[in-house]
């Protein structure tokens, strides 16, 4: 299966709305190239500043907003969609909604394994429902979900990283 179809069926069945189609992120009205990864320092400085009572009214709070909405953006796109924030007056709750938006989008793409990583435990063959100790009954997985990340797993991934 295709990693675009993969991306687009575990949008579906974890309920994530993709704003702006894919790998775009719509921002008042035109849409903008996501950046391949939001790096955790922007997030952590942004909570940080929030955490000690900064806001978007005042310097600090500002600075770690751009930061983050900077990372968001692929870098070819940076300068349009600056220019575009300036020239439309944009507010904090615009800008912030393109943060959100754009984790949303990311946190739905499935992730790879490292080149240099096991592709993981071996598969054996279905366990007996007869001999099972478990008491739920062994659910089949559809086709094409076997390659999905949960929301929650690559969170934790993203953490341990």
């Amino acid at each position: 299966m295709a990693e675009g179809a993969v991306h687009e069926l575990q949008t579906r069945v974890e309920g994530v709305e993709i704003v702006g189609g894919g790998d775009k992120v719509d921002f008042m009205g035109d849409h903008y190239r996501i950046a391949e990864k939001v790096g955790l320092m922007p997030l952590m400085k942004f909570a940080m500043t929030a955490k000690q009572g900064a806001n978007a009214d005042d310097m600090e709070g500002l600075s770690a907003m751009y930061s983050l909405i900077k990372d968001c953006i692929d870098p070819a796109e940076w300068e349009r969609f600056e220019q575009d924030a300036i020239d439309k007056k944009a507010e904090a709750d615009d800008l912030l909604k393109v943060v959100q938006d754009t984790i949303q989008i990311l946190s739905a793409r499935p992730t790879r394994r490292p080149a240099d990583s096991s592709a993981g435990p071996q598969t054996t063959s279905e366990p007996s429902k007869e001999n099972s100790s478990s008491p739920e009954p062994a659910r089949r997985v559809p086709e094409g979900m076997g390659e999905l990340v949960s929301i929650t797993d690559l969170l934790q991934a993203r953490s341990t990283a």
